[in-house]
Parts: C-alpha cells; structure tokens; sequence
C-alpha cells in the first residue's frame, strides 16, 4: 500500500500505520479522550513519518477545542497595544493556544466583523479592546452564547464579563495633581477623541471608556484647584497634532503645561514644541498618560504614567484560559496598577510670580 506523503497524508493513514482505529488515531493526535501512553507513542510516530498535518476545525468539531483565541485590538502601531499582544501571545502559547488577531481603527463596524469572524473559526475565547462603550450587541451577544470573553483596557456599558485594565481616572488625577502642585495654572489635555471642547465641557457621553475617565479627572481636579484647563480634541493623526499643538503655541494664553491622552500624541506635540522655538520644560511642560520607549532618551525625559501593557496582555490571556478550562477566576475585574515616572519635562513654577489670566 503506497501511502500519501508531504502534508497530504489523511488520517485514516496514520491510522493504518500506526496499526490503530481512525478515533483513537484522532484522539491521540487531539489530544482529548484516553489513550494509552504506547498508543500515543505509536500514532504520533507514524503521524511524524508521514508528515501528516492535522485539520484544525475538524479537531475542533471532534473535541469542542480550538486551541484558539481571538484577539480584537483598536490599533496594532499603538506601542501599548503591541506590547499587551505579545503578554497575550507569550501566555497563550505557553498553555497550547494559538492567537488570531484583527485590527479595528477604531471602527466599530471592523469590530464586529472580527468578532464573528472569530466565532465562525470557532475559537475557544476572545479578549476585546472595544472602540465604543454603547454600541455593544455583538459582545452582550458572545456572553449569552457563553463564549468566554475578556474585556481589555476598555470597558464597554452593560456587559457582564471578565474586564482586564488600569484606573485611567486615578492616573489623570494623579498627574493633574501632580502639575498643580508645581505651579501649573493653564493646564491643556490633549486628546484623539472628536467630542468638540464644548461637548465635553458639557460631559457628553464619550465613546471610549479610558478617555471618558481621564476628561472626568482632568476638569474634577482642575475645578477643586481653581485653576484654568481646557480639552484639545480632534488630534486623529501625528500631522493633525502637529497642527493642533502648534496652533496653541502661537496663542497669547498658551497653557504652561500639555498632558497627552496617548504616546501617538506625545511626540508629534514634542516636535511641534521644538518646531516652534520653544523648548520643554522652560517654556512649556509636557506629560504623557501612556508611556513610551522615546520618552526615556528624549531631551528631556518625558514624564509619563508607565502603564503595565505586557502584563496587563499576560493577565487577560491568563484569565481567559482559565474561563476557557472551567478553573475561575472568582473574580471578574482585574485592575494592574500604572506608575507615574517623574523624569525632566516638567518646570516648577510654585512660587513663581504669574499674571492672572482674565
């Protein structure tokens, strides 16, 4: 009997060489149901010398597993995206998963697609980094199939799954504290979000989760100091900050210090500053609610809140398989805590004579 070799060997021909039924062929090489340690010897051996590869799906079907997660990100160039994805893919390997991953813009449209991409491929658990906190029918729809599902950095309204994060509002209020104690009177936030400033002076309802809690912390701490902020939205690409950013510089009440929502933000607003003359911090001072490699060999350093990516990545795999094999967690929040790096972009204006902005 001539059997098919270089990947195009079946089953059942393992199966016959191995001198086995096709189940037991199918189980020793799933990985499921019992069979003996010479069985599984013997079929993975002739597997082996026949080059055998098996059908991912139609091992799924026979044991209820994939193997597989689904990974739905906002923005793969985003560094603290791209470092929580590879804690996801370092813990997932480490189990036996494999990770597929889709990538959204931030377009909710995209997210639902992968999420039912993702369910057709039949994988085992998702983990979400969803771009909006209202419009989430497809994962309330993926909690009542009872696939499990973690939320990432994000948290959605009304669904009730494992969330995977950092307290975005304490980390604003911390820097916002931290700036007001130094000094700082005029204090700009920076954000990607295309509310206008009046809309969210007005707290309308933002579309992110993140966002929304560090607006909320900006304006409460700014209001319990009596000192002068204002929001900068709209800022949707490095050029567009560039432009944003300028444009406030050239301002006769330009603020003392910039915080940037993101690290996308930070840089391009560092580059405006030095594009115009000015320097960080004597002229203006600059932080950063998201850390980046960057910000450690600029000149200055840039004060930043180092947020926990990997880790936080790391967790929501580890959670998610421990749904996926029934062993908990009890809990279903998992909040990692951020740290505030002190570095050298922010001036000390305490003491400092200012004059009163009208």
């Amino acid at each position: 009997m001539e059997l098919r070799r270089n990947g195009t060997a079946t089953l059942m021909d393992v199966a016959r060489v191995a001198g086995v039924s096709r189940s037991t062929a199918a189980r020793a090489l799933g990985g499921y149901g019992a069979v003996s340690p010479e069985l599984q010897a013997m079929v993975s051996a002739a597997a082996e010398a026949l080059g055998y590869r098996s059908n991912a799906l139609a091992r799924s079907v026979s044991s209820g597993r994939s193997h597989t997660i689904g990974v739905v990100v906002s923005d793969i160039e985003n560094p603290h995206f791209a470092r929580a994805v590879r804690g996801m893919t370092d813990a997932a390997k480490a189990a036996g998963f494999d990770v597929i991953l889709a990538n959204t813009d931030e377009n909710i449209d995209a997210e639902r697609a992968a999420v039912q991409v993702f369910l057709d491929k039949r994988v085992d658990g998702l983990i979400v980094a969803s771009t909006s906190r209202s419009d989430s029918g497809h994962l309330l729809d993926v909690v009542g199939m009872g696939r499990p599902l973690v939320l990432f950095d994000r948290r959605p309204d009304n669904v009730d799954s494992d969330w995977v994060g950092t307290d975005c509002y304490a980390d604003a209020k911390t820097v916002m504290e931290y700036l007001i104690s130094k000094g700082h009177r005029n204090i700009a936030f920076l954000s990607a979000t295309t509310k206008t400033p009046e809309e969210l002076e007005a707290g309308h309802p933002l579309p992110i989760s993140t966002i929304a809690d560090r607006v909320r912390a900006v304006r409460e701490s700014a209001r319990a100091a009596g000192v002068r902020y204002e929001f900068i939205s709209d800022a949707m690409s490095p050029q567009k900050t560039h432009v944003i950013v300028a444009s406030l510089l050239n301002r006769r009440d330009r603020p003392s210090a910039i915080i940037a929502s993101y690290s996308k933000l930070a840089l391009p607003a560092f580059q405006a500053i030095r594009a115009a003359g000015l320097t960080v911090p004597e002229d203006i001072s600059l932080v950063c609610l998201d850390d980046a490699d960057w910000m450690t060999v600029s000149c200055p350093e840039v004060h930043a809140i180092s947020n926990p990516a990997y880790e936080m990545g790391m967790k929501a795999a580890e959670v998610l398989l421990g749904r996926i094999d029934g062993s908990g967690p009890e809990f279903k929040d998992h909040l990692l805590p951020a740290t505030f790096t002190q570095r050298a972009s922010v001036s000390d204006l305490a003491g400092v004579a200012v004059t009163p902005i009208a």
